[in-house]
């Protein structure tokens, strides 16, 4: 009995029918997009947030200095069934600033830490019965200082359903806004690796379909004639 493990991958893909293609493609376009985005993106662009609107880089990994979110201009996902906070977007803004602008900037994060600080700020807040206690300490952490960097979501990388989502709140984005998924990098090799995963099944699955079908099995002979 033999049996190797590119007949299996290729039987497998077979078996899956019109899901085989849907697969594949999605392999190479999130392979071939990770390795562009990695290709293309040695460094992350360092640079000030002002810069950053001024001259928009197409830069896909950015390193932004200079900036602070804004928490009240923010919005999050529970998980399903849990309804724990699983991931929060949140407007960046110029550090220092306290009017309220329009946001060029989101940041797409799940880190706890910044989950924590926003639900028990909001939660600050939101309890405030009497305007004196926003005190000059609970306005600041509102408006956390911090460096913002991480890959900005493109193709593959960004939902419409999420922006859809997003557009629909009460936020002030501008309607080209970006999001910024918080520290993620370009992956070369888990890119690279999917794309050729892609390459090998698109391979498979142009053989078995070059293939001509089986001849039909021709009809048993009349009995004779008596």
């Amino acid at each position: 009995m033999k049996n190797t493990r590119l007949g299996a991958m290729r039987r497998g893909f077979i078996k899956l029918g019109c899901l085989g293609p849907i697969i594949v493609i999605g392999l190479l376009w999130g392979g071939g997009q990770g390795v562009y985005t990695a290709v293309k993106n040695r460094e992350p662009l360092k640079m000030s947030f002002k810069e950053y609107l001024d001259q928009r880089p197409s830069a896909e990994w950015v390193s932004l200095t200079g900036t602070q979110l804004n928490l009240l201009n923010s919005a999050y996902v529970k998980k399903a069934g849990s309804g724990e906070i699983d991931e929060v977007y949140i407007a960046v803004e110029p550090a220092g600033n306290r009017e309220e602008i329009v946001a060029h900037v989101l940041l797409a994060s799940k880190d706890k830490a910044l989950i924590d600080l926003m639900t028990t700020t909001m939660n600050r807040v939101n309890a405030i019965k009497d305007p004196s206690a926003m005190t000059p300490e609970l306005v600041a952490s509102l408006y956390p200082v911090r460096e913002v960097s991480g890959l900005m979501k493109f193709g593959i990388e960004s939902s419409s359903k999420t922006r859809e989502k997003l557009d629909k709140l009460d936020l002030y984005l501008t309607p080209d806004y970006i999001i910024i998924s918080d520290g993620k990098k370009p992956d070369l090799i888990g890119s690279g690796t999917l794309l050729g995963i892609g390459v090998l099944g698109a391979f498979f699955l142009l053989r078995s379909s070059s293939k001509p079908a089986p001849a039909e099995p021709a009809p048993p002979p009349l009995p004779p004639i008596a």
